[in-house]
């Protein structure tokens, strides 16, 4: 499919914010309502994690085939297919209630269990945003495509609390209710794709350049993909929608305060993304990222040994304001480390390492909920504690300049 010509008014981060948006609005009411179906359904917290899995699984093998193909034919051409997925994806929700089913769905599908962007289609829209952006102004770029992300993310996250609405309506169940917001993330797809049409040519390589992939800087990337592989397995314990089950069944909150209550998380965490824009300009990524994160691992650990929703959820709130501070500085880092025709390739490796390892966290994190409630926020706090350190140990003197 050729390029279309650019669109008048219209330029090319404004559509990538754009669709951002979409798709963080999506994921953040589709991560609470899949808790929600779950517990409809009569589903094991097992059996819960083990849909968010597939999904996390699924998008690993999504980023493998982008950070193969990306370049040979065309980042527009993928994210049009990235758009029919979403589309056909809500609808494959709608119409599917049986634990297999689910699985497949999930595994095929484009949801986003966790409440953070791993999108298989991210390292696209980090590479165009690189190739939009200097070195002087890169942090900040991406610091304003997380905030957009993260107020996208909460507003989903508020919708999803909409079914507790829904279920005053005449004939509509609490089932029915969820499978209408299923359908309402296809037409988000179809919002998405009329945006990325508009793209035009200067969203693809530039036309001289190698045709990407690993080159001179694959050990550093691989040495990166190691590390972020150990958070986002932490992490994926903790998905947000495991963090709904424990709030569901430990405290009995209702749907529609489970959604408020991530409505404030994620509307906290856009604002940390300008503080941390902020922070890495003038301490550093490296510094940004590690000791913003490590006291957010106290707040996890807070969650576990509650004593009430009240409490529990003023500790998520206090995570919520430094956990994602290491999201821009972590994609900046990333694509400031490797040359121009590497950056895609090097921003799917990454994604791909979170989203494999980050695809065994939920399975792991449900089975421990069925044991001991605050099991999986120990663990998580534990694990990112170490990949910190290990993170600060490696990388604090590394120039993320040389490449521009």
């Amino acid at each position: 499919m050729p390029p279309a010509a650019p669109v008048s008014g219209i330029g090319t981060r404004d559509i990538l914010f754009g669709t951002k948006a979409l798709r963080t609005f999506g994921d953040g009411m589709m991560s609470i309502l899949l808790a929600q179906y779950a517990d409809t359904l009569g589903f094991s917290g097992l059996q819960a994690g083990l849909v968010a899995s597939a999904a996390l699984v699924g998008t690993s093998v999504a980023t493998l085939l982008v950070g193969q193909f990306v370049e040979r034919f065309g980042r527009r051409r993928f994210l049009i297919w990235g758009s029919l997925l979403t589309a056909a994806t809500g609808i494959a929700y709608a119409a599917s209630a049986h634990f297999p089913l689910l699985l497949a769905v999930a595994f095929i599908g484009t949801v986003n269990p966790t409440s953070g962007d791993v999108s298989a289609f991210l390292p696209i829209e980090q590479a165009i945003l690189a190739q939009e952006t200097s070195p002087a102004t890169r942090v900040s770029t991406f610091a304003r495509f997380n905030v957009i992300g993260a107020l996208a993310g909460a507003t989903g996250a508020l919708v999803s609390g909409s079914t507790s609405l829904l279920d005053n309506a005449p004939s509509l169940s609490h089932e029915a209710a969820i499978r209408l917001l299923f359908v309402l993330y296809s037409f988000l797809g179809l919002a998405a794709l009329a945006l990325v049409l508009r793209l035009g040519s200067t969203a693809e390589l530039p036309q001289g350049s190698a045709r990407g992939g690993l080159g001179p800087n694959r050990r550093r990337v691989f040495t990166l993909s190691g590390l972020f592989a150990t958070d986002s397995f932490a992490g994926g314990m903790v998905v947000q929608s495991i963090v709904a089950l424990f709030l569901l069944r430990k405290f009995d909150l209702a749907p529609a305060l489970t959604g408020a209550v991530f409505f404030g998380t994620n509307l906290l965490s856009a604002v940390s993304f300008l503080v941390s824009a902020r922070l890495s300009m003038r301490f550093g990524l490296v510094n940004t990222m590690v000791f913003t994160h490590l006291p957010s691992n106290l707040f996890l650990v807070g969650v576990a040994f509650a004593s009430g929703p009240g409490l529990a959820v003023a500790f998520l709130l206090a995570r919520s304001m430094l956990s994602q501070m290491d999201v821009p500085p972590r994609q900046t880092l990333v694509l400031s480390v490797v040359t121009p025709p590497e950056r895609a390739a090097a921003a799917a490796a990454t994604g791909l390492s979170r989203s494999v390892a980050g695809a065994v966290g939920p399975s792991i994190g449900g089975a421990l909920l069925g044991t001991a409630a605050g099991a999986p926020f120990v663990a998580c706090a534990a694990l990112k504690s170490g990949y910190d350190l290990a993170l600060w140990s490696l990388f604090r003197k590394v120039n993320t300049s040389e490449h521009g």
